[in-house]
């Protein structure tokens, strides 16, 4: 289909380029432009698509569900391998640093 869009992008331009009728040219210019504008977007949607994950290889919310009740019982577990007398809350929790400023 990006083919298609190309050749009837320069087949409006030779139209548009070879004709003395005002209307023709008219309509050249118009097929060129209009043909011109979707062959990019073919092209930016095939780019698009060959890159992009399957939806296949996305997580289902039972998947998800399932990996966050497995994080869930792993905290759990290394909460009581640490202790009762151990309090995560007594070492103090270091502040995050703030984000790099862009310069403008």
């Amino acid at each position: 289909m990006r083919v298609l869009w190309v050749l009837l992008m320069f087949g409006g331009m030779a139209l548009a380029i070879l004709t003395n009728h005002p209307g023709l040219l008219a309509f050249g210019l118009l097929l060129a432009g209009v043909s011109g504008f979707c062959a990019v977007f073919a092209f930016a949607a095939a780019r698009i698509e060959s890159t992009a994950r399957p939806d296949s290889a996305l997580l289902t919310p039972e998947v998800l569900a399932a990996v966050r009740a497995r994080a869930a019982q792993q905290r759990a577990a290394q909460a009581l391998a640490q202790g009762p007398g151990q309090n995560q809350a007594s070492a103090p929790a270091q502040p995050l640093p703030p984000p790099p400023r862009s310069r403008s």
